[in-house]
């Protein structure tokens, strides 16, 4: 085995078979892309040997089977992607190991149960991507710790309860994505401190009262998505100001349906 090697890209290739686990003694290597060819199976236990590992790349094949627990030995790991695949179970809480990660996609696949609430540790993340999978349970207290977080995207899947209110203390947070879920409660104030946004998607939950004139202040938002909701009243003129003064149509915002009960 080649138990120097430190990068190996093997990505857009006809390759098949299972990964080995003899991966693991390559304990050199820092990335590792095997993204958009046929490898099956399941993720080897064996990964979290590689303990220098930063980027991990494993999307669009044929894996299957749940994430090794054996992932959170991979203390440098930076960035993983494991997205469009046929992985199921939960999600590990061995994920709050890694202090270091700023990066992930779990996008595509079938996991279920809750987001563990040990991504709170992980204090360096950008961007979680979990969208279209059939995870349930709230959106955890401990994601009040992500400050850094940029893009949060969860769209399409059954997560239950309120928006949180330490929503607005994401002032990094360009682009949210929590549509079709079953998400309640009103739209939080506070969205209004996050100035960066751009994106916006709350679409098919189950929110109830009126849109914050907040928003208002997101001077930046291009696409800002609130349909089939039990949203009441008119939409706030400062919001309307908003988006001329940046420019953005209106028609792309989809507020049709947000005055209906």
């Amino acid at each position: 085995m080649l138990k120097k090697i430190q990068d190996l890209e093997l990505s857009n290739t006809q390759l098949s078979g299972h990964i080995p686990e003899e991966i693991g003694n390559c304990n050199q290597l820092q990335t590792l892309y095997l993204f958009n060819t046929s490898i099956s199976g399941p993720i080897p236990s064996r990964i979290g040997k590689l303990k220098r590992i930063q980027e991990l790349s494993l999307y669009e094949t044929q894996l299957s089977g749940h994430i090794p627990e054996e992932i959170g030995n991979c203390s440098e790991l930076i960035f993983i992607d494991v997205s469009t695949n046929l992985l199921t179970g939960n999600i590990p809480r061995s994920f709050g190991k890694l202090k270091k990660l700023q990066d992930v996609r779990l996008w595509g696949n079938s996991f279920e149960g809750a987001i563990p609430d040990d991504f709170g540790n992980c204090t360096e993340l950008k961007k979680f991507y979990a969208t279209n999978n059939s995870l349930t349970g709230s959106i955890p207290r401990s994601f009040g710790n992500l400050v850094k977080l940029q893009e949060l995207m969860l769209l399409n899947n059954s997560l239950v309860g309120a928006i949180p209110d330490y929503f607005g203390n994401y002032t990094e947070l360009t682009s949210l994505d929590i549509a079709m879920n079953r998400l309640t409660g009103s739209i939080p104030r506070s969205f209004g401190k996050l100035t960066k946004l751009q994106y916006v998607s709350l679409w098919s939950n189950g929110f109830e009262g009126a849109i914050p004139d907040d928003f208002g202040n997101c001077t930046e938002l291009k696409h800002f998505y609130v349909s089939n909701n039990f949203l009441i009243g008119s939409i706030p003129e400062k919001f309307w100001k908003t988006c001329e003064a940046s420019g953005t149509n209106i028609m792309e915002q989809q507020f049709s349906g947000c005055n209906s009960r």
